[in-house]
């Protein structure tokens, strides 16, 4: 190795840096000591004057819109449906394409990409200012969309299960279960369904003399369509035996009416607020159609505390199970407070004995101001029948109790089993709802006894009724509570209505863990932020005549079905409205949208779908309708649901997101409930 001598190079480096921290700290002390004096040796170049003209340049300027798909959330997906819709978000300056061929999009990027799958592996890649994101969608050709049940079961003895699949329309679809196979019959085939999919059902009655469990097997469901066909089976299915001894004394149950021999012994107490209730006496033709499941304005709540005495068995619907009473209704076992995962018992089961008979005594009548409450004592809790009589309705065989006029000037109230009723219901001249009462003893079939007693209270004026609760106080006695008609004055403001006073519930729809519809932008516009936003400009314009609303949530938080209609009844409300926004896997649908459940409450969703229609131009397609939407279902207001556009849909979408088109929207809804208020004085 040849030798090299470092010396020299290791003074000359030693100059050189001391002689560099020398200059450094002169800079330093210079700075230090005039720090206004201007620093020339980081100098920046002079701004341009402004007479100076702009640096052009072709190249296009980033302004940090990217591609944003929202909706679907995964890159690769397996649909049955053969249409399928792309949304999202883009940068309106640059083009997107789908595959090389340019979409559509609105002014603000906006697009819903719509198409026709084929069988199989479909491939869609998306570019857009030098990005491009590729999905896979595989359309699989099904039969059988879904069945129930699917999963393995157990039913107590003597139960009744309808089995159901969710199967292509047309098709020919059978069940094979414990021997026995059946033709599927097409769900409520009145109902104009334009899906792919259609419900198919059957029914299958479990052994009721077994004396010991029963693993009775899978059921085998088996649908043909265009010559192919597919085949899914449950799991296990067992049948308990019953370890509880029912008496089936005829002579145990009124005849007549809607009573049901579910024999004795076998006691049911609802423990929820209250349960709604099903048509209890239903046939396998009612149970094949569909209708076993379907809320009705004309079942009321029954109240916590409720007692009767209930069948042993179940009738089982696609994975629900319902409670037979004697009185004639079936109600949940349990039932899902959504969002919320897991089930909440609606009814406890235990063995007892009820009075062979009940006694009604008027207790207090009393007009506080906001509600008319009768009070009552009761032998025992037992169940009874709500019904605004007259009424009919457009088409009640297909579910449609959509109501031409309200045409009902009475309301009954039966107290089940009664054969005894005390006391007077007096009814000053002053009362805002009734005019006078009635009690009619309703006869057994043969007319020799008294199987309970209707209480008749006549309305003041026809069709004049805002809504009732029933509930059991503090001192077990039991309680209907009816909503009085809320005084308003007139004024000069752009509504011609005082508003002070009344009450007002708005249900902003969804929050939390459910966001809803995600629409075109899932994380900044989803449902549920739209939902509060327009909420929260309804609210303000409201006040902005005096009433006092409130909110079932102020932000991002989760209100499950329980929670709202906890509140409604905490805050008594004169009025409820819930806002939502719509959405469709195809992205054409478009529109506005009032639905309302009670007959009481038609009036209320047609002055807010006539304001919207008439004072808005925001909106394309409308839609006054009946539904069971569970907001609606609940009786103690009237309770209106809007939708106020569509999610999916990218011309709705732009005004959804848009601060003057959903001023314009609350204005419109605004004006709806001040006619409705005028109205009703």
């Amino acid at each position: 190795m040849k030798y090299i001598n470092k010396k020299p190079l290791l003074c000359f480096l030693a100059i050189t840096l001391a002689f560099s921290l020398f200059l450094c700290s002169c800079r330093t002390k210079e700075q230090t000591e005039s720090a206004s004096e201007p620093n020339y040796v980081y100098s920046l170049p002079a701004a341009p004057e402004a007479s100076e003209e702009p640096v052009s340049s072709d190249e296009p300027v980033d302004n940090g819109i990217r591609l944003v798909i929202s909706s679907p959330a995964k890159t690769s997906l397996t649909v049955t449906d053969p249409v399928f819709t792309f949304t999202g978000t883009s940068d309106p300056a640059e083009p997107l394409t789908v595959n090389g061929a340019e979409i559509p999009r609105g002014e603000d990027g906006v697009f819903a990409y719509q198409t026709e799958l084929n069988v199989g592996k479909n491939s869609f890649s998306f570019a857009h200012k030098g990005e491009t994101k590729t999905y896979t969608v595989r359309y699989r050709y099904v039969i059988i969309n879904s069945f129930a049940p699917s999963g393995a079961q157990t039913y107590p003895s003597g139960s009744t299960v309808v089995v159901n699949t969710s199967a292509r329309k047309g098709s020919t679809v059978q069940a094979s279960f414990n021997g026995q196979t059946i033709d599927l019959t097409r769900e409520n085939p009145s109902d104009e369904d334009t899906g792919e999919f259609v419900s198919y059902n059957g029914v299958f009655h479990l052994p009721s003399d077994n004396a010991q469990d029963l693993n009775l097997g899978k059921i085998s469901f088996t649908a043909s369509h265009g010559g192919k066909s597919e085949t899914f089976t449950s799991g296990n299915i067992t049948c308990k035996k019953s370890d509880i001894i029912i008496d089936y004394d005829p002579n145990a149950t009124p005849t007549g009416g809607k009573y049901i021999n579910v024999g004795s012994g076998y006691i049911a107490e609802i423990v929820e607020y209250n349960a709604e209730t099903f048509d209890g006496n239903v046939t396998d033709a009612a149970l094949k159609d569909g209708s076993v499941d379907w809320s009705r304005p004309t079942n009321n709540y029954l109240p916590k505390g409720t007692l009767d005495y209930c069948s042993s068995s179940y009738v089982n619907y696609k994975d629900i199970n319902y409670v037979t009473l004697r009185a004639g209704y079936r109600v949940y076992l349990e039932r899902q407070d959504k969002p919320r995962e897991g089930k909440k018992p609606v009814v406890r089961q235990y063995v007892g004995t009820l009075p062979d008979h009940n006694e009604i005594a008027a207790a207090e009548y009393v007009n506080n101001g906001s509600h008319t409450v009768i009070t009552f004592n009761t032998l025992w809790k037992a169940p009874f029948y709500f019904d605004l009589l007259p009424q009919s309705y457009v088409n009640p065989s297909a579910q449609n109790y959509l109501v031409n006029s309200a045409t009902y000037n009475y309301i009954d109230i039966t107290f089940c089993y009664a054969t005894v009723f005390t006391g007077e219901i007096l009814i000053p001249e002053d009362d805002p709802l009734f005019k006078s009462a009635q009690i009619i003893e309703n006869k057994t079939a043969d007319g020799s006894s008294v199987r309970d007693i209707t209480l008749r209270l006549f309305l003041k004026k026809q069709g004049a009724f805002y809504g009732w609760d029933s509930y059991y106080n503090e001192n077990g006695q039991l309680c209907f509570e009816f909503l009085n008609p809320k005084a308003v004055t007139s004024n000069e403001s752009e509504y011609g209505v005082n508003l002070d006073g009344a009450k007002i519930l708005i249900d902003v729809g969804h929050g939390g863990i459910d966001i809803g519809a995600p629409g075109f932008d899932s994380k900044n516009h989803n449902e549920a932020i739209q939902n509060l936003f327009l909420a929260n400009k309804i609210k303000a314009e409201l006040e902005s005549i005096g009433a006092d609303v409130h909110l079932t949530r102020s932000d991002n938080s989760t209100s499950s079905t329980d929670d709202k209609i906890t509140l409604l009844k905490s805050i008594k409300p004169d009025f409820c409205l819930a806002i939502h926004h719509n959405s469709n896997t195809k992205a054409s649908p478009n529109g506005f949208g009032a639905y309302h459940f009670n007959a009481f409450s038609a009036k209320a969703a047609e002055y807010i779908y006539h304001q919207t229609q008439n004072s808005t131009s925001i909106y394309k397609d409308f839609i006054f309708k009946w539904h069971y939407y569970f907001m609606c279902r609940t009786t103690n207001c009237p309770v209106v649901l809007t939708e106020n556009g569509f999610m999916s849909n990218s011309y709705d979408y732009g005004n959804i997101v848009n601060e003057e088109a959903n001023l314009q929207k609350a204005k419109a809804i605004t004006r709806g409930i001040a006619d409705y208020f005028k109205s009703i004085q």
